[in-house]
Protein backbone atom coordinates (compact mmCIF):
# COMPACT_ATOMS: atom_id res chain seq x y z
CA UNK A 1 0.00 0.00 0.00
CA UNK A 2 1.15 3.53 -0.78
CA UNK A 3 1.53 6.12 1.96
CA UNK A 4 0.58 8.94 -0.40
CA UNK A 5 -0.92 9.09 -3.87
CA UNK A 6 -1.19 12.19 -6.04
CA UNK A 7 -3.76 11.71 -8.79
CA UNK A 8 -5.03 13.62 -11.83
CA UNK A 9 -1.91 15.76 -12.15
CA UNK A 10 0.08 17.13 -15.06
CA UNK A 11 3.64 16.13 -14.24
CA UNK A 12 6.51 18.47 -15.04
CA UNK A 13 9.42 16.32 -13.93
CA UNK A 14 12.25 18.88 -13.67
CA UNK A 15 14.16 17.80 -16.76
CA UNK A 16 12.60 20.31 -19.14
CA UNK A 17 10.69 17.64 -21.06
CA UNK A 18 7.00 18.35 -21.87
CA UNK A 19 4.38 17.90 -19.17
CA UNK A 20 2.46 14.64 -19.17
CA UNK A 21 -0.58 13.23 -17.36
CA UNK A 22 0.11 10.81 -14.56
CA UNK A 23 -0.19 9.89 -10.90
CA UNK A 24 2.63 9.77 -8.35
CA UNK A 25 2.92 7.18 -5.59
CA UNK A 26 4.99 7.67 -2.44
CA UNK A 27 6.11 5.27 0.27
CA UNK A 28 7.83 6.81 3.28
CA UNK A 29 10.10 9.53 1.82
CA UNK A 30 10.53 8.23 -1.75
CA UNK A 31 8.62 8.30 -5.01
CA UNK A 32 8.10 4.61 -5.79
CA UNK A 33 5.83 4.64 -8.82
CA UNK A 34 4.56 6.97 -11.54
CA UNK A 35 1.73 6.23 -13.96
CA UNK A 36 -1.92 5.21 -13.75
CA UNK A 37 -2.43 4.46 -10.08
CA UNK A 38 -6.22 4.34 -9.95
CA UNK A 39 -6.14 0.77 -8.66
CA UNK A 40 -3.40 1.35 -6.09
CA UNK A 41 -4.54 1.71 -2.49
CA UNK A 42 -3.07 4.55 -0.47
CA UNK A 43 -3.26 5.81 3.10
CA UNK A 44 -3.61 9.38 1.83
CA UNK A 45 -4.64 10.75 -1.57
CA UNK A 46 -4.30 14.23 -3.00
CA UNK A 47 -6.35 15.07 -6.08
CA UNK A 48 -4.22 17.48 -8.13
CA UNK A 49 -7.30 18.25 -10.25
CA UNK A 50 -5.34 18.93 -13.43
CA UNK A 51 -2.79 21.17 -11.76
CA UNK A 52 0.96 20.84 -12.25
CA UNK A 53 2.83 18.32 -10.12
CA UNK A 54 6.51 19.30 -10.02
CA UNK A 55 9.61 18.68 -7.92
CA UNK A 56 9.78 20.97 -4.91
CA UNK A 57 11.52 24.23 -5.76
CA UNK A 58 15.16 24.67 -4.74
CA UNK A 59 15.89 28.26 -3.72
CA UNK A 60 19.44 28.51 -5.00
CA UNK A 61 20.46 31.53 -2.95
CA UNK A 62 19.19 32.27 0.56
CA UNK A 63 20.29 33.66 3.90
CA UNK A 64 18.17 31.47 6.18
CA UNK A 65 21.14 30.17 8.16
CA UNK A 66 19.75 31.58 11.42
CA UNK A 67 16.07 32.07 10.65
CA UNK A 68 15.40 28.35 11.19
CA UNK A 69 16.80 28.66 14.71
CA UNK A 70 14.00 31.04 15.64
CA UNK A 71 11.16 29.71 13.47
CA UNK A 72 11.36 26.29 11.84
CA UNK A 73 8.16 26.71 9.79
CA UNK A 74 9.83 28.47 6.81
CA UNK A 75 6.42 29.94 5.98
CA UNK A 76 7.34 32.52 3.34
CA UNK A 77 9.26 29.92 1.34
CA UNK A 78 6.81 27.02 1.78
CA UNK A 79 3.88 29.07 0.56
CA UNK A 80 5.83 29.83 -2.61
CA UNK A 81 6.61 26.16 -3.26
CA UNK A 82 10.17 25.94 -1.93
CA UNK A 83 11.24 22.62 -0.39
CA UNK A 84 15.02 23.26 -0.20
CA UNK A 85 17.00 26.39 0.64
CA UNK A 86 20.69 26.81 -0.20
CA UNK A 87 22.28 28.60 2.76
CA UNK A 88 25.75 29.98 3.49
CA UNK A 89 25.80 32.39 0.56
CA UNK A 90 27.78 35.60 -0.07
CA UNK A 91 30.73 34.42 2.01
CA UNK A 92 28.73 34.45 5.23
CA UNK A 93 27.49 31.50 7.26
CA UNK A 94 27.31 30.81 10.99
CA UNK A 95 29.97 28.10 11.43
CA UNK A 96 32.69 27.21 12.07
CA UNK A 97 33.43 29.59 14.95
CA UNK A 98 36.75 30.19 16.67
CA UNK A 99 36.15 31.13 20.32
CA UNK A 100 38.53 34.10 20.25
CA UNK A 101 36.59 35.64 17.36
CA UNK A 102 33.07 34.48 18.31
CA UNK A 103 31.79 37.91 19.38
CA UNK A 104 33.48 39.56 16.40
CA UNK A 105 31.49 37.24 14.11
CA UNK A 106 28.21 37.70 16.02
CA UNK A 107 28.54 41.48 15.85
CA UNK A 108 29.27 41.30 12.13
CA UNK A 109 26.35 38.96 11.43
CA UNK A 110 24.11 41.59 12.99
CA UNK A 111 25.03 44.04 10.23
CA UNK A 112 24.09 41.58 7.50
CA UNK A 113 20.73 40.22 6.37
CA UNK A 114 21.48 36.83 7.90
CA UNK A 115 21.56 38.39 11.40
CA UNK A 116 18.88 41.06 11.06
CA UNK A 117 16.38 39.04 13.14
CA UNK A 118 15.35 41.16 16.17
CA UNK A 119 16.94 38.92 18.82
CA UNK A 120 20.21 38.69 20.68
CA UNK A 121 22.09 36.46 18.28
CA UNK A 122 23.57 33.27 19.64
CA UNK A 123 25.74 30.64 17.96
CA UNK A 124 25.47 27.53 20.17
CA UNK A 125 28.00 25.55 18.16
CA UNK A 126 31.64 25.67 17.16
CA UNK A 127 32.23 23.37 14.19
CA UNK A 128 30.39 23.19 10.88
CA UNK A 129 29.28 19.67 11.80
CA UNK A 130 27.85 20.83 15.14
CA UNK A 131 25.81 23.46 13.31
CA UNK A 132 24.40 20.92 10.85
CA UNK A 133 23.76 18.44 13.66
CA UNK A 134 21.68 21.08 15.46
CA UNK A 135 18.97 20.41 12.87
CA UNK A 136 18.79 16.74 13.83
CA UNK A 137 17.11 17.78 17.07
CA UNK A 138 15.39 20.82 15.56
CA UNK A 139 14.26 19.78 12.06
CA UNK A 140 12.77 22.54 9.92
CA UNK A 141 9.81 22.21 7.58
CA UNK A 142 12.06 22.20 4.53
CA UNK A 143 15.52 20.97 3.56
CA UNK A 144 18.78 22.89 3.90
CA UNK A 145 21.68 22.67 1.44
CA UNK A 146 24.74 24.25 3.10
CA UNK A 147 27.65 26.18 1.63
CA UNK A 148 30.72 27.25 3.58
CA UNK A 149 31.27 31.02 3.70
CA UNK A 150 34.80 32.16 2.82
CA UNK A 151 34.32 35.28 4.94
CA UNK A 152 33.63 33.22 8.03
CA UNK A 153 36.69 31.07 7.37
CA UNK A 154 38.81 34.22 7.19
CA UNK A 155 37.21 35.75 10.30
CA UNK A 156 37.99 32.56 12.23
CA UNK A 157 41.69 32.86 11.36
CA UNK A 158 42.32 36.57 10.79
CA UNK A 159 39.37 38.47 12.23
CA UNK A 160 38.97 41.69 10.25
CA UNK A 161 42.68 42.18 9.63
CA UNK A 162 43.49 43.65 6.25
CA UNK A 163 45.97 42.20 3.77
CA UNK A 164 47.16 38.85 2.55
CA UNK A 165 47.27 35.90 4.95
CA UNK A 166 50.63 34.51 5.94
CA UNK A 167 51.53 31.02 4.75
CA UNK A 168 50.50 29.65 8.15
CA UNK A 169 47.18 31.52 8.09
CA UNK A 170 46.42 30.30 4.58
CA UNK A 171 47.16 26.72 5.59
CA UNK A 172 44.87 27.15 8.60
CA UNK A 173 42.06 28.40 6.34
CA UNK A 174 42.60 25.48 3.96
CA UNK A 175 42.30 23.05 6.86
CA UNK A 176 39.07 24.68 8.04
CA UNK A 177 37.71 24.44 4.50
CA UNK A 178 38.72 20.81 4.18
CA UNK A 179 37.05 19.87 7.46
CA UNK A 180 33.82 21.70 6.59
CA UNK A 181 33.68 20.03 3.17
CA UNK A 182 34.14 16.64 4.80
CA UNK A 183 31.32 17.51 7.20
CA UNK A 184 28.79 18.26 4.49
CA UNK A 185 29.40 21.61 2.78
CA UNK A 186 28.41 21.57 -0.89
CA UNK A 187 30.81 24.31 -1.88
CA UNK A 188 32.50 27.56 -0.91
CA UNK A 189 30.81 30.94 -1.22
CA UNK A 190 32.40 34.38 -1.29
CA UNK A 191 31.07 37.89 -0.81
CA UNK A 192 33.77 40.07 -2.31
CA UNK A 193 31.73 43.25 -2.05
CA UNK A 194 31.56 42.79 1.73
CA UNK A 195 34.15 42.54 4.46
CA UNK A 196 36.26 40.51 4.94
CA UNK A 197 35.86 39.29 1.35
CA UNK A 198 36.98 42.67 0.04
CA UNK A 199 40.32 42.08 1.75
CA UNK A 200 40.75 38.70 0.03
CA UNK A 201 42.71 38.29 -3.19
CA UNK A 202 41.72 35.99 -6.01
CA UNK A 203 44.83 33.92 -5.26
CA UNK A 204 43.76 33.38 -1.65
CA UNK A 205 40.29 32.25 -2.68
CA UNK A 206 41.62 29.98 -5.42
CA UNK A 207 43.80 28.21 -2.86
CA UNK A 208 40.73 27.51 -0.72
CA UNK A 209 38.77 26.35 -3.76
CA UNK A 210 41.48 23.81 -4.64
CA UNK A 211 40.68 22.05 -1.37
CA UNK A 212 37.21 21.27 -2.75
CA UNK A 213 38.39 19.21 -5.72
CA UNK A 214 38.13 15.79 -4.01
CA UNK A 215 34.64 16.74 -2.78
CA UNK A 216 33.43 18.02 -6.16
CA UNK A 217 32.44 21.29 -4.53
CA UNK A 218 31.41 24.43 -6.39
CA UNK A 219 32.52 28.05 -6.00
CA UNK A 220 29.56 30.42 -5.52
CA UNK A 221 30.42 34.09 -5.59
CA UNK A 222 28.87 37.45 -4.89
CA UNK A 223 31.38 39.09 -7.18
CA UNK A 224 33.70 41.99 -6.42
CA UNK A 225 31.22 44.33 -8.07
CA UNK A 226 27.99 44.21 -10.08
CA UNK A 227 28.47 47.81 -11.17
CA UNK A 228 30.83 49.53 -13.65
CA UNK A 229 33.59 46.98 -13.09
CA UNK A 230 31.39 43.92 -13.54
CA UNK A 231 33.35 42.57 -16.50
CA UNK A 232 36.56 42.55 -14.45
CA UNK A 233 34.66 40.95 -11.57
CA UNK A 234 33.39 38.19 -13.87
CA UNK A 235 36.92 37.64 -15.14
CA UNK A 236 38.14 37.30 -11.55
CA UNK A 237 35.44 34.72 -10.74
CA UNK A 238 36.27 32.75 -13.86
CA UNK A 239 40.00 32.97 -13.12
CA UNK A 240 39.40 31.49 -9.67
CA UNK A 241 37.32 28.65 -11.11
CA UNK A 242 39.79 27.97 -13.90
CA UNK A 243 42.82 28.08 -11.61
CA UNK A 244 41.25 25.88 -8.95
CA UNK A 245 39.50 23.65 -11.52
CA UNK A 246 36.09 23.95 -9.87
CA UNK A 247 32.72 25.02 -11.32
CA UNK A 248 31.78 28.68 -10.91
CA UNK A 249 28.32 29.82 -9.89
CA UNK A 250 27.65 33.58 -9.89
CA UNK A 251 25.22 34.75 -7.23
CA UNK A 252 22.23 37.01 -7.97
CA UNK A 253 23.55 38.17 -11.35
CA UNK A 254 22.50 41.72 -12.14
CA UNK A 255 23.58 44.96 -13.78
CA UNK A 256 23.55 47.68 -11.12
CA UNK A 257 25.40 50.53 -12.75
CA UNK A 258 23.39 53.05 -14.72
CA UNK A 259 26.27 52.86 -17.22
CA UNK A 260 25.83 49.09 -17.71
CA UNK A 261 22.04 48.87 -18.08
CA UNK A 262 21.10 47.07 -21.28
CA UNK A 263 24.53 45.47 -21.78
CA UNK A 264 23.59 41.89 -20.94
CA UNK A 265 25.18 40.65 -24.16
CA UNK A 266 28.66 41.53 -22.86
CA UNK A 267 28.13 39.46 -19.72
CA UNK A 268 26.63 36.47 -21.52
CA UNK A 269 29.37 36.39 -24.15
CA UNK A 270 32.06 36.40 -21.44
CA UNK A 271 30.41 33.38 -19.85
CA UNK A 272 30.14 31.64 -23.19
CA UNK A 273 33.86 32.21 -23.80
CA UNK A 274 34.61 30.66 -20.42
CA UNK A 275 32.56 27.59 -21.21
CA UNK A 276 34.35 27.19 -24.53
CA UNK A 277 37.63 27.21 -22.61
CA UNK A 278 36.41 24.47 -20.28
CA UNK A 279 35.24 26.47 -17.25
CA UNK A 280 31.78 25.50 -16.02
CA UNK A 281 29.72 28.60 -15.17
CA UNK A 282 26.13 29.09 -14.04
CA UNK A 283 24.29 31.78 -12.12
CA UNK A 284 21.15 32.54 -10.13
CA UNK A 285 18.89 35.56 -10.35
CA UNK A 286 15.83 36.93 -8.59
CA UNK A 287 12.91 38.23 -10.69
CA UNK A 288 12.84 41.79 -9.31
CA UNK A 289 14.33 45.14 -10.30
CA UNK A 290 15.19 46.20 -6.73
CA UNK A 291 17.89 44.70 -4.56
CA UNK A 292 18.62 44.57 -0.85
CA UNK A 293 21.82 45.07 1.09
CA UNK A 294 23.01 46.30 4.46
CA UNK A 295 23.38 50.05 4.93
CA UNK A 296 26.96 49.53 6.08
CA UNK A 297 27.77 47.96 2.69
CA UNK A 298 27.14 51.38 1.16
CA UNK A 299 30.26 52.69 2.91
CA UNK A 300 33.87 52.36 1.72
CA UNK A 301 35.48 49.06 2.78
CA UNK A 302 38.14 50.58 5.04
CA UNK A 303 35.40 51.69 7.45
CA UNK A 304 35.01 48.07 8.63
CA UNK A 305 38.66 47.34 9.41
CA UNK A 306 38.76 45.98 12.96
CA UNK A 307 35.05 45.12 13.06
CA UNK A 308 31.69 46.74 13.81
CA UNK A 309 32.79 48.62 16.93
CA UNK A 310 35.55 50.33 14.95
CA UNK A 311 33.10 51.27 12.21
CA UNK A 312 30.76 52.92 14.73
CA UNK A 313 33.66 54.75 16.33
CA UNK A 314 34.84 56.09 12.97
CA UNK A 315 31.35 57.29 11.99
CA UNK A 316 31.35 59.68 14.96
CA UNK A 317 34.35 61.54 13.56
CA UNK A 318 33.31 64.49 11.36
CA UNK A 319 36.51 64.36 9.32
CA UNK A 320 35.84 60.71 8.49
CA UNK A 321 32.27 61.57 7.51
CA UNK A 322 33.65 64.14 5.10
CA UNK A 323 36.01 61.56 3.63
CA UNK A 324 33.15 59.07 3.14
CA UNK A 325 31.02 61.73 1.40
CA UNK A 326 33.85 62.43 -1.02
CA UNK A 327 34.56 58.75 -1.71
CA UNK A 328 30.90 57.92 -2.36
CA UNK A 329 30.57 60.92 -4.66
CA UNK A 330 33.78 60.16 -6.58
CA UNK A 331 34.19 56.41 -6.09
CA UNK A 332 37.21 54.27 -5.25
CA UNK A 333 39.11 51.80 -7.45
CA UNK A 334 37.74 48.24 -7.28
CA UNK A 335 34.91 49.19 -4.89
CA UNK A 336 31.24 48.59 -5.62
CA UNK A 337 29.80 51.97 -4.74
CA UNK A 338 26.14 51.06 -4.19
CA UNK A 339 24.93 54.63 -3.74
CA UNK A 340 26.59 56.11 -6.81
CA UNK A 341 25.76 53.07 -8.97
CA UNK A 342 22.07 53.17 -8.08
CA UNK A 343 21.84 56.91 -8.67
CA UNK A 344 21.86 58.38 -5.17
CA UNK A 345 20.40 58.00 -1.69
CA UNK A 346 16.90 58.63 -3.06
CA UNK A 347 16.94 55.03 -4.38
CA UNK A 348 17.48 53.47 -0.91
CA UNK A 349 14.71 52.78 1.62
CA UNK A 350 14.92 51.13 5.02
CA UNK A 351 13.90 47.49 5.17
CA UNK A 352 14.57 46.78 8.84
CA UNK A 353 16.11 48.23 11.97
CA UNK A 354 16.59 46.72 15.42
CA UNK A 355 15.37 49.37 17.86
CA UNK A 356 11.74 50.23 18.55
CA UNK A 357 12.49 53.96 18.52
CA UNK A 358 13.48 53.78 14.84
CA UNK A 359 10.77 51.37 13.64
CA UNK A 360 8.86 54.33 12.21
CA UNK A 361 11.69 54.76 9.69
CA UNK A 362 11.10 51.34 8.07
CA UNK A 363 9.80 51.82 4.53
CA UNK A 364 11.19 55.37 4.31
CA UNK A 365 13.88 56.47 1.86
CA UNK A 366 17.16 57.83 3.25
CA UNK A 367 16.37 61.18 1.67
CA UNK A 368 12.97 61.22 3.43
CA UNK A 369 14.63 60.43 6.75
CA UNK A 370 17.05 63.29 6.19
CA UNK A 371 14.18 65.70 5.55
CA UNK A 372 12.31 64.52 8.65
CA UNK A 373 15.40 64.99 10.81
CA UNK A 374 16.70 68.17 9.21
CA UNK A 375 19.87 66.46 7.98
CA UNK A 376 21.46 65.73 4.65
CA UNK A 377 21.13 62.07 3.50
CA UNK A 378 24.71 61.24 4.49
CA UNK A 379 24.29 62.33 8.09
CA UNK A 380 20.92 60.59 8.22
CA UNK A 381 22.57 57.35 7.08
CA UNK A 382 25.58 57.71 9.41
CA UNK A 383 23.43 58.52 12.45
CA UNK A 384 21.09 55.63 11.75
CA UNK A 385 24.02 53.21 11.59
CA UNK A 386 25.31 54.49 14.92
CA UNK A 387 21.87 54.30 16.57
CA UNK A 388 21.38 50.72 15.35
CA UNK A 389 24.96 49.52 15.90
CA UNK A 390 25.14 48.80 12.17
CA UNK A 391 22.00 46.61 12.07
CA UNK A 392 20.16 48.32 9.21
CA UNK A 393 18.97 46.62 6.02
CA UNK A 394 18.09 48.58 2.86
CA UNK A 395 16.05 47.96 -0.29
CA UNK A 396 17.21 49.88 -3.34
CA UNK A 397 16.00 50.42 -6.91
CA UNK A 398 18.64 49.99 -9.60
CA UNK A 399 17.87 47.42 -12.31
CA UNK A 400 16.19 47.32 -15.72
CA UNK A 401 13.42 44.75 -16.20
CA UNK A 402 14.56 43.93 -19.74
CA UNK A 403 17.95 42.93 -18.34
CA UNK A 404 16.28 40.78 -15.70
CA UNK A 405 14.20 39.01 -18.36
CA UNK A 406 17.22 38.44 -20.60
CA UNK A 407 19.14 36.81 -17.77
CA UNK A 408 16.11 34.73 -16.73
CA UNK A 409 15.79 33.25 -20.24
CA UNK A 410 19.30 31.80 -20.41
CA UNK A 411 19.77 28.03 -20.06
CA UNK A 412 22.46 28.45 -17.38
CA UNK A 413 20.16 30.56 -15.15
CA UNK A 414 18.64 29.35 -11.88
CA UNK A 415 16.34 31.11 -9.42
CA UNK A 416 17.41 32.35 -6.01
CA UNK A 417 15.52 34.69 -3.68
CA UNK A 418 18.58 36.17 -1.93
CA UNK A 419 16.33 36.26 1.15
CA UNK A 420 15.77 34.42 4.39
CA UNK A 421 12.66 32.49 5.35
CA UNK A 422 10.24 34.93 6.98
CA UNK A 423 6.67 34.90 8.21
CA UNK A 424 3.55 37.06 8.24
CA UNK A 425 3.35 36.54 11.98
CA UNK A 426 5.66 35.95 14.92
CA UNK A 427 9.32 36.79 15.38
CA UNK A 428 10.14 36.56 11.65
CA UNK A 429 7.51 39.13 10.67
CA UNK A 430 9.81 42.05 11.44
CA UNK A 431 10.49 45.09 9.28
CA UNK A 432 9.57 45.83 5.68
CA UNK A 433 11.45 43.00 3.97
CA UNK A 434 12.11 42.73 0.27
CA UNK A 435 9.07 41.01 -1.30
CA UNK A 436 11.39 38.39 -2.78
CA UNK A 437 11.35 36.66 0.63
CA UNK A 438 7.67 35.84 0.06
CA UNK A 439 7.27 35.62 -3.69
CA UNK A 440 10.34 34.73 -5.76
CA UNK A 441 9.24 31.41 -7.39
CA UNK A 442 5.62 32.50 -7.77
CA UNK A 443 6.54 35.85 -9.30
CA UNK A 444 8.77 34.02 -11.76
CA UNK A 445 5.95 31.65 -12.72
CA UNK A 446 3.14 34.21 -12.68
CA UNK A 447 4.65 37.35 -14.17
CA UNK A 448 7.42 36.02 -16.38
CA UNK A 449 6.13 32.62 -17.49
CA UNK A 450 2.34 32.95 -17.63
CA UNK A 451 2.02 36.68 -18.38
CA UNK A 452 5.16 37.65 -20.29
CA UNK A 453 5.77 34.16 -21.71
CA UNK A 454 9.55 34.45 -21.71
CA UNK A 455 9.79 30.70 -20.94
CA UNK A 456 7.57 27.65 -20.82
CA UNK A 457 6.49 26.20 -17.50
CA UNK A 458 8.69 23.19 -18.23
CA UNK A 459 11.78 25.36 -18.72
CA UNK A 460 10.94 27.45 -15.66
CA UNK A 461 10.46 24.44 -13.39
CA UNK A 462 13.79 23.00 -14.54
CA UNK A 463 15.54 26.21 -13.41
CA UNK A 464 14.14 25.71 -9.90
CA UNK A 465 14.52 21.94 -9.59
CA UNK A 466 16.62 19.65 -11.79
CA UNK A 467 19.21 22.26 -12.74
CA UNK A 468 20.14 23.40 -9.22
CA UNK A 469 20.06 19.85 -7.84
CA UNK A 470 22.49 18.79 -10.55
CA UNK A 471 24.72 21.85 -10.09
CA UNK A 472 24.94 21.30 -6.33
CA UNK A 473 25.51 17.57 -6.60
CA UNK A 474 22.44 16.76 -4.50
CA UNK A 475 21.55 13.15 -5.21
CA UNK A 476 18.04 11.80 -5.86
CA UNK A 477 16.33 15.19 -5.71
CA UNK A 478 15.17 17.82 -8.16
CA UNK A 479 13.18 15.46 -10.39
CA UNK A 480 9.91 13.53 -10.34
CA UNK A 481 11.45 10.10 -10.81
CA UNK A 482 11.07 6.72 -9.19
CA UNK A 483 13.41 6.16 -6.24
CA UNK A 484 13.88 9.92 -5.83
CA UNK A 485 12.94 11.71 -2.63
CA UNK A 486 9.38 12.94 -2.54
CA UNK A 487 9.92 16.70 -2.49
CA UNK A 488 6.90 17.80 -4.50
CA UNK A 489 4.91 20.96 -5.16
CA UNK A 490 1.45 21.11 -6.74
CA UNK A 491 0.55 24.46 -8.26
CA UNK A 492 -2.19 25.95 -10.41
CA UNK A 493 -0.57 27.42 -13.54
CA UNK A 494 -3.55 29.72 -14.08
CA UNK A 495 -3.47 31.36 -10.66
CA UNK A 496 0.06 30.97 -9.29
CA UNK A 497 1.24 34.47 -8.39
CA UNK A 498 3.17 36.45 -5.82
CA UNK A 499 1.14 38.90 -3.72
CA UNK A 500 4.03 40.50 -1.82
CA UNK A 501 4.79 44.11 -2.75
CA UNK A 502 7.40 46.62 -1.60
CA UNK A 503 4.71 48.51 0.32
CA UNK A 504 3.09 45.36 1.77
CA UNK A 505 5.68 42.59 1.51
CA UNK A 506 4.43 40.16 4.15
CA UNK A 507 1.86 38.40 1.99
CA UNK A 508 1.96 34.72 1.05
CA UNK A 509 1.68 33.65 -2.57
CA UNK A 510 -1.40 32.19 -4.19
CA UNK A 511 -1.79 29.17 -6.44
CA UNK A 512 0.42 26.78 -4.43
CA UNK A 513 -2.02 23.95 -3.74
CA UNK A 514 0.22 21.56 -1.79
CA UNK A 515 3.85 21.18 -0.69
CA UNK A 516 5.37 17.81 0.22
CA UNK A 517 8.80 17.42 1.81
CA UNK A 518 10.40 14.00 2.14
CA UNK A 519 7.04 12.37 1.60
CA UNK A 520 5.23 14.41 4.27
CA UNK A 521 2.44 16.82 3.35
CA UNK A 522 3.54 20.12 4.90
CA UNK A 523 1.16 22.55 3.22
CA UNK A 524 -2.26 21.70 1.81
CA UNK A 525 -5.08 24.06 0.85
CA UNK A 526 -3.27 27.04 2.31
CA UNK A 527 -2.66 25.51 5.74
CA UNK A 528 0.61 24.52 7.38
CA UNK A 529 0.23 21.06 8.92
CA UNK A 530 2.88 21.72 11.58
CA UNK A 531 4.98 18.91 10.17
CA UNK A 532 8.77 19.27 10.27
CA UNK A 533 10.20 16.82 7.75
CA UNK A 534 13.18 18.79 6.45
CA UNK A 535 16.78 17.64 6.69
CA UNK A 536 20.30 18.76 5.80
CA UNK A 537 21.36 17.84 2.26
CA UNK A 538 25.12 17.87 2.67
CA UNK A 539 27.29 16.24 0.04
CA UNK A 540 28.61 13.55 2.37
CA UNK A 541 25.39 13.10 4.32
Amino acid sequence: MLDLKIIHGRIIDGSGRPAYAGDVGVIHDKIVTIGDLRDQESVETIDAAGNIVAPGFIDMHTHSDLSFKYDRRASSKLYSGVTTEVIGNCGICVAPVREENRQLLIDYLGTRLIGSIPVNLELPWTSFKEYLNWFDDNPPSINLAPLLGQGVVRIAVMGFAKGMPTAAELKDMQQITDIAMSEGALGLSSGLVYLPGEYSSKEEIAELCKVMIPYQGIYCTHMRTESDGIMDAIDEALWIGGTAKVPVHISHLKLLSQNMLGKTDLVLERMAQAERSGIEVTYDIYPYTAGLTSLSACLPPWIFEGGVAKMIERLQDQSIRSRIRKEIAEGLPNWQNFVKSAGGWEKFFVSSVRSEENKHLEGKFITEIGELQGKDPYDAAFDLLIAENGRVQMNYYAMLEEDVMTFLRQPRAMIGSDAMSLSAEGILSFGKPHPRAFGTPTRFLGRYVREKKILSFEEAVKKMTGLPATRLGIKARGFIKENYYADIVIFNPDTVQDLATYAEPKQYSQGIEAVIVNGQVIVEKGAHNEVYAGCVLGRSL
